[in-house]
């Protein structure tokens, strides 16, 4: 199936790693150059390695998308290399397991600075080029907090989330007539390997009986989303959020109790004091 990416540019933010670096090497697969953007730089030349091991051009820059000064002059110098940006996946993105009570404003805007404040900040850096170029994608990385809540993270990372899917809706109509698509994709608990150094493999089967489809998304079945999204075959797609989530949020089934969830969250902030 023809996607219509060959030769692209795309920022993918926190693709050091993770579902961001999944998302990088899914759309290097489809001949799209790639600039890899995360804040451990071992992390990134490491994901640049392996891009350019699939065929495709990639870059690693070190920049905190919380920081204007540094998203600017990293756009600034993708335009002044490559040309131009095509497509912005905004991926990076921090948390925490808060309750409200043990949560201090510096760690709420922490948060919200990287989460809902890279997105805004990388969103509006790279909208001079795309309109230069007739057009482009922009995949913000929500989650299912950003419409329901969340049980392993905290209250400030679900309030970032509900508000990236604010932002994607909003910035759906205002640059729609620029043929700039605005779409999020909202995975469930993805298999990584953070999650399986995390837990057994007994707990994990476990897991898995939760989900409607008996199983767990992979950071691949993520970058198959943003794939899609990025493609000309979704050129009339704007304004959704895809949920890459095995089922699980249709029965809200997350098989952990309030009282849990408070516990967790109190041995968080404990550990923090220590």
């Amino acid at each position: 199936m023809d996607t219509g990416l060959e030769g692209k540019v795309a920022l993918v933010t926190g693709s050091g790693s993770g579902i961001g670096k999944a998302i990088a090497l899914g759309l290097a697969g489809e001949g799209v150059d790639i600039v890899v953007n995360d804040v451990n730089e071992q992390n990134a030349d490491g994901a640049v390695a392996e891009i350019r091991g699939v065929g495709s051009r990639a870059m690693a820059l070190v920049a905190s998308v919380a920081d204007e000064a540094e998203v600017r002059g990293m756009v600034d110098r993708i335009v002044a290399e490559w040309g131009g940006i095509d497509i912005l996946v905004n991926n990076a993105g921090t948390t925490n397991q808060l309750l409200i009570e043990d949560t201090e404003k510096e760690e709420w805007e922490r948060v919200l600075s990287v989460n809902l404040g890279g997105a805004f900040i990388c969103s509006k850096a790279v909208l001079p080029s795309m309109k230069q170029r007739g057009g482009g994608r922009i995949v913000n990385i929500i989650s299912y907090s950003g419409e329901h809540m969340t049980m392993i993270g905290g209250v400030s990372y679900t309030s970032s989330k509900s508000g990236i899917w604010g932002l994607t809706r909003q910035l759906s109509f205002e640059l729609g007539p620029y043929q700039i698509t605005v779409n999020g994709i909202s995975p469930g608990n993805v298999i990584t390997p953070m999650l399986k150094a995390g837990t057994t493999p007994e707990r994990l089967a476990e897991m898995k009986k939760w989900y409607p489809l008996r199983d767990m998304p992979t950071p691949e079945d993520v970058a198959d989303a943003a794939v899609f999204l990025a493609s000309d075959r979704a050129r009339m797609i704007t304004g959704v959020n895809l949920e890459v989530d095995g089922g699980i949020t249709k029965p809200i089934a997350i098989g952990v109790d309030w009282d849990t969830y408070v516990r967790v969250k109190k041995e968080e902030a404990e550990k923090r004091k220590k």
